[in-house]
């Protein structure tokens, strides 16, 4: 009886289509301030505002995005003074690649000059990008002397939002304002697709368990009737 209750349960399992299993994509950015220790290091300097721009995304027919992360490895800041990282995705940004700006002055910087340069009415003036273009906030981290991965996972509505971008040009972008000078080993950004419609393994899986759960339950049942008898 077990071996015929994995095998129901196989069965549905072995059920689900190759298609029903997730894609996934990654990105990640020219490093534009390698060093021998970093040599994925994205420039993050209090000086200046970044764009990222990838081109070229076709998402899959029929395809939905269920997840996406964005993470900055081996980020930290150069010394211990006030400072803010504000991360944004952009509907597209004016440069192919990377783009920057200016957007601070004095050496050093002082360091109660913290500004988002993709907010408000400085995104406003923003040459790095195209008036009007669609901005979705991500996140902001300050950060230590000490180096730490900084994930951002993105939420229901920022996922919609990568969708929608994606979808108005096969392309997406990502807003960076550094508000100190951080050290870091790059920038990974990823996004996973499953089937519209389609349900996922674990569900397919808790549906091969209910079976099998009917079919010992009617078992018992048969027995009992049997004994009865």
């Amino acid at each position: 009886m077990k071996k015929t209750v994995l095998t129901l349960v196989a069965l549905v399992v072995l059920g689900i289509p190759a298609t029903a299993l997730a894609d996934t994509f990654t990105f990640r950015p020219p490093a534009t301030a390698a060093t021998s220790s970093s040599p994925n290091q994205f420039d993050l300097d209090h000086h200046n505002a970044y764009t990222w721009q990838i081109n070229n995304v076709n998402l899959p027919a029929n395809q939905t995005i269920t997840g996406a992360t964005i993470t900055f490895h081996n980020i930290r800041n150069w010394d211990s003074t006030a400072n803010m990282l504000f991360v944004h995705l952009l509907d597209s940004a004016r440069a192919a690649t990377v783009g920057t700006f200016v957007d601070a002055t004095g050496a050093p910087v002082p360091s109660n000059q913290i500004a988002d340069n993709f907010a408000n009415d400085l995104y406003l003036t923003n040459p790095l990008v195209n008036a009007g273009t669609a901005n979705t906030f991500l996140g902001q981290h300050s950060f230590g002397t000490t180096g730490t991965d900084w994930t951002i996972t993105f939420s229901a509505s920022q996922l919609a939002a990568l969708t929608a971008y994606l979808q108005n040009g096969n392309n997406v972008a990502f807003g960076f304002d550094p508000d100190c000078h951080f050290w870091n080993n790059g920038i990974t950004f990823s996004f996973t697709t499953t089937p519209t419609g389609v349900p996922e393994p674990t569900t397919m899986l808790l549906l091969g368990s209910g079976i099998a759960g009917l079919y010992l339950k009617r078992k018992r049942k048969q027995k009992a009737q049997l004994s009865e008898n």
